[in-house]
């Protein structure tokens, strides 16, 4: 009987994208005659994964079923689809391959009786021999059952260069429902292409890093395809997306020689949107050849991805364990990115939390304290697309960090247990955003807790308080941070744990104000701050309360509804102004401009209060629409047509009733 294969890309949370290297193991299968096709089940409800694998099995009839356990999100899914697979009539041989099922090797078939077998590393021959039904002994790279026993044959086949070039990762009529597949990556990260296997890094966090490999895939060093390959690949990619993505930069100059060939195709150029993930800074070669290739505009801007993942240099390359560069160096680069591709890119800059060059509360606030000032520093520098990043440390299974902290590494249901607990917030009272593995021991659950805190409610002041959150930190600098510390000291250390689900944003705001308005050294340093929380206060309000629109039939004689209206002694909305008035006179020295704020359903209108004296507060003396546009025309301020329009604004929002 023909051997048929159908890969499945188990279902896991928030992870939809399928390894680049299935397309190329279904490519290689289809030119030696071996029909293979994929479906990836995490574009779908997990409730339709019964309904959706019967449905696939039937139509293709497949006589093995590869899982991808590839990245850590997919292990309990693919747990499920193998129960099920099995539990059919038909049952189909079961393969896992990916850097996880490499990594548990025997203890996942020891784990799963629904597996049949796991691959081990490079997967291509090794499928071929399996699927032409070679004896399992003498197949390299295979775990398979014996009897009772579980044998691992040696690993000892390496794809190389020629025949890593010799497939496609493109051919993407070889997945169900592709066209699914490539509008759900367009509103992610994009469409991979794919580079190269392996890496010469040694990140502590990364499943990916040149140790991981090692334990995963018994691989000791990286291979790459030929340019000449990937420009095939793109020429038959741009048939079916023009949104891609790269984040395999081992060796720049790779990239700068593949772009420079690029610039050679016609059809290439002007074709792509590119999303990139940087492994170094990005020289002023690389930007030039990435302006000349691909579409750069302010409808869809593309997106450069920069990893320091900790803030302190010497952490830096202690983690990584490669010389890499400096914030500093960081910046000026954010600035040569500026200088070449303008106001078209976004850049996201990625932090993590926690790694174990941190070991105290005191190093862990430093680390917090730089990340938010860094935040600060690049919004005053106007890096309005730069978006500094910091969320829990990610750490993948065969990485450093789970090799040394976690207990029973090697047993598949330490990585189950992990997720389920994490997900279930059995193991931490705050909020995750990751798999976080590793958490310094030294640190007590209380300074843990204030950790937390600290981050969390600096990061609502951030998206909930914008104005707020940067004068503080142009004003206070390090204190900002203690400001928010005494709130935690004072008011949330003897709170139950669900504080993040209950935090009312107004009493932060003011407990902040407190907190500042009793320590001399802040209150000098920001006199101003009960007047911005005032501001902030009523801003959150009305975030948070539904508007229900006024009438538009405008009445004769209108009344002004103070609600909405609130009056403050500085145009504090104007932030980029307001930081620069700030460090041309000195929070002590600022003159006063007074200043009226408009709180309407989708936006707040902000003018100077003399504007607001001359116009709509004349509606306080009882005045006429009639009488309003007199005065407007004698006092000749502004047009008859702009007035009407404005008044029918202030009518539709509730501000004249």
């Amino acid at each position: 009987m023909q051997a048929r294969l159908l890969i499945i890309n188990c279902p896991g949370a928030n992870f939809l994208h399928i390894p680049m290297g299935t397309f190329g193991l279904c490519d290689y299968l289809n030119q030696r005659k071996i029909p293979a096709k994929i479906l990836n089940l995490a574009l779908y409800d997990e409730t339709d994964m019964a309904s959706l694998l019967d449905h696939h099995i039937e139509q293709f009839r497949p006589t093995h079923v590869g899982l991808i356990l590839h990245w850590q999100e997919t292990i309990e899914g693919g747990i499920r689809a193998a129960q099920h697979i099995k539990s059919r009539t038909d049952p189909a041989k079961i393969i896992c391959g990916g850097f996880t099922a490499g990594y548990f090797g025997k203890a996942l078939l020891r784990r799963c009786p629904s597996v049949d077998y796991v691959i081990k590393g490079d997967p291509e021959r090794p499928m071929e021999l399996l699927l032409n039904a070679t004896e399992e002994q003498e197949i390299p790279n295979l775990i398979y059952r014996d009897g009772n026993d579980i044998q691992a044959n040696e690993v000892s086949y390496f794809i190389d260069k020629e025949t890593l070039s010799s497939i496609s990762f493109s051919r993407l009529t070889c997945l169900f429902d592709h066209d699914v597949y490539i509008r759900a990556v367009e509103e992610k990260l994009w469409f991979p292409v794919f580079i190269g296997r392996g890496c010469m890094f040694s990140c502590d966090y990364c499943g990916g890093s040149r140790e991981s490999f090692r334990l995963h895939s018994a691989r000791v060093k990286p291979v790459s395809r030929s340019i000449a390959a990937v420009i095939t690949d793109l020429k038959r990619l741009k048939e079916f997306t023009r949104k891609i993505y790269i984040c395999y930069e081992i060796d720049q100059g790779y990239i700068k020689a593949l772009f420079e060939t690029m610039k050679e195709e016609e059809t290439l150029i002007k074709t792509f949107r590119l999303n990139y993930g940087a492994w170094q800074l990005l020289d002023r070669q690389f930007l030039e050849l990435y302006k000349d290739l691909f579409i750069i505009d302010n409808q869809d801007k593309p997106l450069f991805e920069i990893s320091p993942e900790v803030y302190d240099d010497k952490s830096r390359e202690g983690v990584k364990h490669h010389k890499t560069y400096s914030i500093e160096e960081l910046k000026e680069n954010l600035s040569l990115i500026n200088d070449c591709l303008g106001i078209g890119i976004k850049v996201n800059i990625f932090f993590s939390r926690y790694h174990d060059t941190a070991r105290t509360y005191s190093a862990i606030r430093d680390e917090i304290f730089s990340i938010f000032r860094l935040k600060h520093e690049l919004f005053a520098q106007k890096h309005i697309d730069v978006n500094v990043c910091y969320d829990h440390l990610s750490t993948d299974v065969g990485s450093r960090y789970w090799e040394n902290y976690v207990e029973k590494p090697h047993d598949p249901d330490t990585l189950i247990s992990w997720k389920r607990r994490l997900r279930d917030r059995e193991q931490y009272s705050f909020p995750l955003d990751n798999l976080c593995i590793f958490i310094p021991k030294a640190l007590s659950e209380q300074e843990i807790f204030r950790c937390e805190l600290l981050i969390y409610m600096l990061k609502g002041l951030e998206r909930q308080s914008h104005e707020l959150f940067h004068i503080l930190f142009r004003c206070l600098d390090e204190l900002a941070i203690s400001a928010v510390e005494e709130v935690i000291i004072d008011q949330y250390s003897n709170r139950a744990k669900n504080v993040f689900k209950s935090m009312d944003h107004c009493k932060l705001l003011l407990d902040l104000e407190k907190t500042i308005i009793q320590y001399q050294s802040m209150l000098s340093r920001i006199p101003f701050i009960e007047d911005l929380i005032r501001l902030q206060a009523k801003k959150a309000q009305y975030q948070s309360r539904p508007r229900q629109a006024g009438s538009c039939n405008e009445t004769k004689r209108p009344r002004l509804n103070h609600a909405f209206i609130s009056i403050h002694d500085h145009d504090y909305l104007d932030l980029p102004g307001f930081l620069e008035r700030l460090q041309k006179e000195g929070p002590s020295n600022l003159r006063l401009e007074k200043t009226v704020f408009v709180f309407l359903a989708d936006e707040i209108m902000s003018m100077s209060y003399e504007t607001y004296r001359m116009t709509i507060k004349a509606f306080e003396r009882g005045v006429s629409l009639d009488q309003y546009y007199m005065l407007m025309r004698r006092k000749g301020i502004f047009s008859l047509s702009y007035h009407k329009k404005f008044l029918a604004k202030m009518f539709q929002n509730g501000v004249l009733y």
